[in-house]
């Protein structure tokens, strides 16, 4: 390696480092190896409550585990920790709606609408916001895996295993602070029910096939809100695919539309 390349790779590890983007070495030794200590939410959760009252002025509610704002036009915002299989919790945030019911299993309208009834209509996250190819269509390649540098999953998302609790707890307020700068533009750029939509039509094009059809029965409601009945119709046509659309459903449409 010659004296420019070991000054450049000298000066981009000062740079990463200033970020609080740990080395691939770093962030194994203290998230991999000899990681036995479970670093349970409580630990960091108060961390995450002050930080979004401070932020968004929300609240933490211990049994739902998620935070909430109060309402405003018919929508609060809903922060909640997410736990996919693997070794991370991922931080999500979106809108609750108080005009989207379920269909409880009894038959009947069920709504959103308490501090102990809360859905995420719209959800975001750090991968909507990160531009990132991974190497692999599942899991992580070699030069992926624990490695922040190559693999932003490791910059955003919260270590469930340490081998060192104090370090642990300091990066992990660290990430908090990451998602929220990414929570704050989403939240600035996704404001009405039309911002909603938009985002919506754009991820029914997209590849998160699993959501799709629920996306569609949140849109159907949204647009039924807007006062658009034609494309709320066309949308719940969308989620129920082949199957009868119940007649409540279609009612609770049309009544929204015509408040």
């Amino acid at each position: 390696m010659g004296i420019v390349d070991f000054i450049s790779k000298k000066n981009s590890l000062k740079s990463l480092q200033s970020q609080g983007i740990l080395s691939e070495k770093e962030y194994k030794n203290k998230f991999l190896f000899h990681a036995d200590e479970y670093v349970k939410r409580e630990y960091y959760n108060e961390y995450i409550t002050q930080r979004l009252a401070e932020e968004f002025g929300m609240s933490y509610n211990e049994k739902t585990k998620r935070w909430c704002s109060e309402w405003n036009d018919n929508q609060r915002v809903v922060v909640e920790l997410y736990q996919p299989k693997g070794t991370h919790r991922i931080l999500m945030w979106g809108y609750n709606f108080d005009f989207i019911p379920d269909i409880n299993k009894k038959g009947k309208l069920v709504w959103y609408r308490t501090d102990s009834s809360v859905k995420m209509h719209i959800n975001d996250t750090w991968y909507n916001h990160i531009e990132y190819t991974s190497d692999k269509e599942w899991g992580f390649s070699e030069k992926e895996f624990y490695n922040p540098v190559k693999c932003p999953t490791f910059q955003y998302e919260i270590p469930e295993y340490t081998s060192d609790m104090d370090f642990a707890l300091e990066y992990i307020k660290k990430v908090v602070e990451k998602n929220i700068l990414l929570m704050r533009e989403w939240l600035d750029r996704v404001k009405t029910i039309d911002d909603v939509i938009e985002v919506l039509n754009q991820r029914v094009l997209g590849d998160d096939i699993l959501h799709i059809s629920q996306m569609h029965y949140t849109r159907a409601f949204l647009y039924a809100k807007s006062k658009n009945i034609l494309e709320a119709m066309s949308a719940i046509k969308q989620y129920y695919e082949n199957r009868e659309i119940p007649q409540m459903i279609i009612d609770k449409l049309n009544q929204i539309a015509g408040e």
